[in-house]
């Protein structure tokens, strides 16, 4: 049993002998006596209310809890405590789970795969500030029930890397075959920038150099702030209405502060480039992701800045002594505490970002870090922090069921509920 495990709860790694996730009861009213339904009936059935008693939660915004109920009520959590601090109305539908472990589902912000295909990345132009990933979505995608099949419940769907703007995410919950306004949290979830590396794929064109990119993003964020300010000048009477700029439209969400920018940068060099140029030049919410291939050399820089860090696909790197460095860990030992991971799918597989968490472990990166990195931290990062990333009343109900540790490859996710409805039961992906 790793150490990990054994912080999750004694015995909690053991093979429950005699059951199945499928076979896992809904039992109404009383534990005894009363019919019980299959995991397939309760998804069927979709009670409004229903209640929850589990070995352990964790609840991530507080300490794990153990032997606990929670009632779900439609999309959120009700409650959450003690089962004797929790009273389950008369009537009221019970999960009981047994030795499982529920806990938030989790969140991925560097993710490629929700239109089924490659269509995301337009590679005419380096500056493409008005093009959105919600146009290419399909609800149906095989793409969508691998991802929630880790557990993974909400997701920032990015354009690619190939050009230095190359338009606007959409922020979704990973529902199977949903209709697509049912899916969408936030149409413009962030505006995708790409920094170093992928745009330079290529030489001879303004943009595929540091110089060129550093200029045109430069020019672009100019005139984005430029646009903005004029259109709240108007708003507040101090300003005759500005010309509508179609390029400039959801630009200017950025500098409303309405829209985080999300930054694809690797390197020491580029990561503390992206830190001046977004955080200290234009004072953006911002988030800088992958910060790989020796990035975690530049973070104290970072940490110095309180800079939010996306990491991955790449969790570690192999030192000139032939040591192996935990990417997550370096960032962490440093000082960078506003830490998520994410998988860059499909470049690491969407369903294995419990993987990415749990390489992190190996590689030093503390297991409570580790945890909040999938959950609560990118929740927080991208402005969602109110609505997911915590088993909390009032939140969403987006969690998920395993036989121990979530950060365990070994448990997979055994349920996965979004919004109180069941969208995955193990197996369903086969």
């Amino acid at each position: 049993m790793s150490h990990a495990m054994q912080r999750i709860a004694p015995g909690l790694a053991r093979t429950l002998r005699g059951s199945c996730a499928v076979g896992l009861a809904l039992v109404a009213g009383s534990l005894s006596g009363q019919e019980s339904l299959t995991a397939s009936a309760l998804r069927a059935a979709r009670p409004d209310v229903y209640a929850v008693r589990a070995a352990r939660f964790l609840t991530v915004d507080g300490a794990p809890l153990d032997g606990g109920t929670m009632l779900v009520e439609g999309s959120r959590i009700r409650a959450i405590g003690a089962a004797t601090d929790v009273a389950v109305p008369p009537g009221v539908p019970i999960l009981d789970l047994g030795d499982r472990v529920v806990s938030p589902g989790f969140v991925d912000l560097h993710h490629h795969v929700s239109s089924g295909g490659g269509d995301i990345n337009d590679m005419v132009t380096p500056i493409n500030a008005e093009l959105r990933t919600l146009d290419a979505i399909r609800p149906s995608s095989r793409a969508i029930a691998e991802t929630v099949a880790g557990g993974v419940t909400t997701t920032l769907f990015i354009p690619g890397s190939g050009t230095n703007i190359s338009g606007f995410g959409a922020l979704l919950k990973m529902k199977p075959g949903s209709d697509l306004d049912a899916m969408v949290v936030r149409e413009l979830g962030a505006m995708k920038v790409a920094q170093g590396y992928n745009p330079e794929r290529r030489s001879g064109d303004l943009g595929e150099t540091r110089m060129g990119m550093h200029h045109l993003l430069t020019e672009a964020l100019m005139r984005g702030r430029q646009y903005a300010a004029a259109w709240r000048a108007f708003a507040a009477g101090e300003g005759d209405k500005p010309e509508l700029q179609a390029d400039l439209e959801q630009l200017r969400r950025v500098f409303d502060r309405e829209v985080p920018v999300i930054i694809h940068t690797a390197g020491a060099r580029d990561c503390v480039a992206t830190a001046r140029m977004f955080q200290d030049v234009f004072q953006t919410w911002m988030i800088l992701s992958h910060g790989t291939f020796d990035g975690h050399w530049a973070a104290s820089a970072l940490a110095a800045r309180n800079t939010p860090v996306n990491l991955g696909p790449r969790m570690y790197q192999l030192t000139r002594e032939g040591r192996m460095q935990g990417i997550a860990a370096g960032y962490w030992d440093a000082g960078c505490k506003d830490l998520s991971i994410n998988t860059d799918a499909p470049v690491i597989a969407a369903e294995e970002l419990q993987l990415q968490a749990a390489m992190a472990v190996r590689l030093d990166l503390p297991w409570d870090a580790a945890l909040r990195s999938l959950t609560l931290v990118p929740a927080r990062q991208i402005g969602l922090a109110d609505r997911v990333g915590s088993l909390t009343p009032g939140k969403d109900a987006d969690f998920q069921v395993t036989r121990g540790d979530p950060l365990d490859p070994r448990h997979p996710p055994e349920l996965v509920f979004i919004e109180g409805r069941l969208v995955h039961v193990l197996g369903d992906d086969r």
